[in-house]
């Protein structure tokens, strides 16, 4: 049985399409099983490659963010890598709205491109780091106005990790309580967090917490181990409260 990940490429120009897939044939995982350059090679090969990561150039298919989303509401399991050279937040947020599991520039070297699709098959969601920290200081600070919480309906469009994330935020948990309870870095509980608040359209903690209580209530129960309290470190130091993305 073949395990190797399944990599659907779209994207306008021949010799770049052609680099991305010598570097990722360097990796015994992963596997180019379609190639194509425009919105309707896209959408063909998300129907009927049975693909587990497609790569879409954003220039390719015109407007990608929208095909993006038309493949999300027909072939959910596909996650969404978006190939770009622009860094322009708007479009990120955008991007991210629209469904997409990745954000990755251009430039970036072979091995960097090859960790990213790992981690994004495994349900991690990457943003090029450089943007990842202007997006979040920017979401938090509200640098822009983001649209009003749609309740359930932007609920709706957390994967089931990114749900877990959002009740332990829900629940008061730091970043780096979240990473330890689910056995993931505290890096890319930060990328949760980046994601969520931009589905969700909100911009702290806080919001996110409202937005979710609106919708149901209560967070949904986890079956997840609890751990023991983390130790303080000064001792008699009071245990201060995280309500920011950052830490």
């Amino acid at each position: 049985m073949d395990t190797r990940i399944r990599i659907g490429l779209v994207d306008d120009h021949p010799i770049f399409r052609a680099g991305v897939v010598h570097a990722l044939r360097g990796c015994s995982n992963l596997a180019v099983v379609a190639e194509g350059r425009t919105k309707e090679d896209a959408l063909r090969m998300a129907a009927a490659s049975n693909l587990d990561v497609l790569l879409l150039g954003l220039e390719a298919c015109g407007n990608s963010i929208e095909t993006a989303r038309t493949i999300r509401h027909t072939q959910s399991k596909t996650k969404i890598v978006i190939l770009t050279s622009s860094d322009d937040e708007d479009l990120v947020l955008d991007a991210l709205r629209a469904g997409v599991h990745g954000y990755v520039h251009k430039e970036v070297s072979g091995a960097e491109l090859i960790r990213a699709i790992e981690s994004i098959h495994r349900g991690e969601p990457h943003v090029a780091p450089a943007l990842a920290s202007r997006l979040l200081s920017r979401l938090v600070t509200g640098g822009r106005t983001l649209p009003a919480a749609q309740e359930s309906t932007d609920l709706i469009r957390l994967t089931s990790r990114e749900r877990q994330v959002l009740d332990l935020i829900s629940e008061g948990l730091t970043n780096r309580e979240i990473a330890i309870r689910l056995g993931i870095s505290v890096k890319t509980i930060k990328q949760f967090t980046m994601l969520i608040f931009s589905k969700m359209g909100v911009r702290n903690r806080v919001e996110a917490t409202i937005a979710l209580r609106k919708s149901n209530g209560t967070p949904h129960r986890l079956d997840l181990p609890r751990r023991p309290p983390m130790p303080n470190l000064i001792e008699g130091a009071p245990r201060q409260a995280d309500h920011s993305a950052m830490q």
